[in-house]
């Protein structure tokens, strides 16, 4: 039973395909975003030299509430490891003393090239105390900042801290469906999208 799970981690319900780690054309859709700073930390792109304290962060739970596999994870970490590049994902690196408490993942929307699909964790020894919340608030504020318009969040129904997260951050349900996931799990999901807000022209006072 995942209820426990489902507290500690957004997502699986966007599709990591590894086939294009190594592919430029490909690897450069992702790599829009500038490190983004918030309270306490800094979210960036690994390096070879995060892989252990990656590694670290994916636990059974985090493996259970994404979907995902260990194989998965160990190519993913052998990617970091080795120094390729791994398309939409981002670490977050804790400012006061360097520790990774967890990652993100941030993908081209399915079908509109003006949205991104937005996805985190945070490691176990850093749970529960607000990171996730943190991280995804400066996040969507700088893939909006980067040029898109809309971001979009899929998370189980029974996910209520990431329901919590996106009411927090005033995204909006967009709609629910079931999600097959990358372990092969099918779930019933809902998607949320928050939207870029757009900001009125400066008025122009009439000459005197």
């Amino acid at each position: 039973m995942l209820v426990g799970v489902v507290l500690l981690v957004a997502g699986g319900l966007w599709a990591w395909r590894l086939s294009g780690l190594v592919d430029k054309e490909v690897s450069g859709r992702y790599h829009g975003l500038r490190e983004v700073e918030s309270d306490r930390l800094l979210v960036r792109r690994p390096i070879a030299q995060d892989a252990v304290a990656l590694a670290a962060t994916i636990d059974a739970e985090m493996l259970a509430g994404n979907g995902w596999t260990e194989r998965e994870a160990r190519t993913m970490v052998k990617a970091v490891r080795s120094g390729y590049p791994v398309p939409g994902l981002l670490v977050f690196e804790a400012r006061s003393d360097g520790a990774l408490v967890g990652g993100a993942t941030v993908h081209p929307g399915a079908t509109d090239p003006s949205s991104r699909t937005l996805g985190w964790w945070i490691g176990p020894q850093h749970r529960r105390a607000g990171y996730a919340s943190e991280a995804v608030a400066a996040l969507v504020e700088a893939i909006h900042d980067a040029g898109f318009a809309t971001v979009e969040i899929g998370t189980s129904e029974s996910n209520l801290a990431v329901r919590r997260i996106c009411d927090k951050i005033g995204a909006t349900e967009k709609d629910r469906r079931a999600q097959r996931l990358p372990n092969g799990s099918l779930i019933p999901s809902i998607w949320y999208e928050h939207r870029k807000v757009a900001t009125d022209e400066p008025s122009v006072s009439p000459a005197g």
